[in-house]
C-alpha cells in the first residue's frame, strides 16, 4: 500500500510537470512569436509615418536687416544757414523693420533612405510689418512748411529749412521658399533642421521733402520780401530676393493629433532687378507777402537705393499634423 500510494504522488509530480514544461514551452514559443511580431508592427508604424504627408502651419516674429542709401540735390537751393552751400547730400542707413505672421507649408513623404530621413517641403508665409519712417539722408530740419518767426527779419532765421530722403517699409511683406526637411532625435526630443531656397517680396515707401527760404533782394534781410520753397512727395518701389535660408526646430509637445514645434530661423536675400528708385520733384516759391516773385521753379531729384544683400531672422511656433498610430 504505501508502495501503491508513492507510486501514485510520483505519477501526479509527472503529470504536473509535463503541464509546466508544456505551458513554459508554449509560453517561450509565444514570446519568440511576439517579437518579429511587435518589430513587424514598429516597422508597419514607421513606414505610415515615413509615407505621410505632413501639412503644418506656424506663427512667427521675424527682424529684417537691410542697408540703404540715398542721395539729393536741387538747382541751386540752399537749405543750411550758409547760403553759398546748395543742397547736394548723401546718406547711409540700416533698417530695422519688424514683422508678425503666419506661414502654411507641407511636406512629401520620406524621398530618400539616407541618415535624417529627408523630405521636400514647400512653405508660403504672410507677414504684417512695423517699421519706422528712416531718415536715410537728411541735412537741416525739413518737413513742414518753412515760416519766418515774428519779430525776425533774417532769411537765416526762416524756420523748417532742409532735405530729407525717408524710407519705410509697407506693412505686408510676402515670401515662400521650398526645400528639404531632415528629421532626428537628440537629448530625448526630436528635431528637424530645414535648409531652403527663399523668395520675400516687400514694397517701400521713399518720403522726399524740401524747405528753403531767402530774400527776395540782394542781401539776407528779407522784412518785406522773403520767399520760401516747399516740395514733399513720395513714391513707392517693390522687390524681389533670392537666397539660402535655414531653420532649426524642436519638438515641445503635443496638443492632439499635433505636434508642437519651437523654431529659429535666418535667412539671406539678394535682391534681383533694379535696386533704385529715383524720383523729381518740382515746386513754386512763394513771397510771404503774397507777391508775385522773379524766382523760377526749383526741382529736387533724389535716389533712393537698396544694398544687394538683406537678412531676416527671428522665431516661431509650428503645429505639424502628426497623429499617434
Amino acid at each position: 500500500m504505501p508502495v501503491l500510494t508513492q507510486m501514485a504522488m510520483m505519477a501526479k509530480e509527472s503529470i504536473r510537470f509535463a503541464w509546466a514544461f508544456v505551458l513554459t514551452i508554449s509560453g517561450l514559443l509565444g514570446v519568440i512569436g511576439a517579437g518579429p511580431a511587435l518589430a513587424a508592427d514598429e516597422a508597419s508604424d514607421a513606414a505610415v509615418v515615413e509615407q505621410r504627408w505632413i501639412p503644418s502651419v506656424s506663427f512667427f516674429s521675424m527682424g529684417h536687416a537691410d542697408k540703404r542709401s540715398a542721395r539729393m540735390s536741387a538747382d541751386n537751393v540752399s537749405v543750411v544757414r550758409d547760403a553759398a552751400d546748395l543742397l547736394d547730400q548723401d546718406g547711409h542707413s540700416i533698417g530695422l523693420p519688424w514683422s508678425f505672421g503666419g506661414t502654411v507649408d507641407i511636406a512629401t513623404p520620406v524621398i530618400l533612405d539616407l541618415p535624417g530621413r529627408p523630405r521636400l517641403f514647400a512653405h508660403a508665409d504672410v507677414g504684417y510689418t512695423y517699421d519706422l519712417e528712416d531718415p536715410v539722408a537728411t541735412v537741416g530740419n525739413p518737413g513742414d512748411q518753412p515760416v519766418l518767426p515774428l519779430g525776425q527779419a533774417n532769411r537765416i532765421a526762416i524756420l523748417n529749412q532742409g532735405a530729407s530722403v525717408r524710407a519705410e517699409a509697407k506693412p505686408l511683406v510676402f515670401s515662400g521658399g521650398v526645400g528639404t526637411v531632415f528629421s532626428f532625435e537628440a537629448f530625448d526630443r526630436g528635431f528637424r533642421l530645414r535648409p531652403t531656397l527663399e523668395w520675400m517680396y516687400r514694397r517701400d515707401t521713399m518720403k522726399n521733402a524740401l524747405g528753403s527760404g531767402e530774400s527776395e533782394g540782394p542781401t539776407d534781410d528779407c522784412t518785406f520780401d522773403c520767399r520760401t520753397l516747399f516740395i514733399r512727395s513720395q513714391t513707392e518701389k517693390g522687390y524681389h530676393s533670392l537666397g539660402p535660408g535655414m531653420e532649426l526646430e524642436a519638438d515641445v509637445g503635443r496638443a492632439g493629433d499635433f505636434l508642437v514645434g519651437f523654431y529659429g530661423s535666418f535667412r539671406a536675400f539678394y535682391l534681383v532687378g533694379d535696386r533704385k528708385a529715383n524720383l523729381r520733384s518740382t515746386g513754386s516759391w512763394r513771397r510771404l507777402d503774397n507777391q508775385p516773385t522773379t524766382r523760377a521753379d526749383s526741382t529736387l531729384i533724389t535716389r533712393y537705393e537698396r544694398e544687394p544683400w538683406h537678412y531676416r531672422f527671428g522665431f516661431g511656433l509650428r503645429l505639424l499634423w502628426s497623429p499617434e498610430e
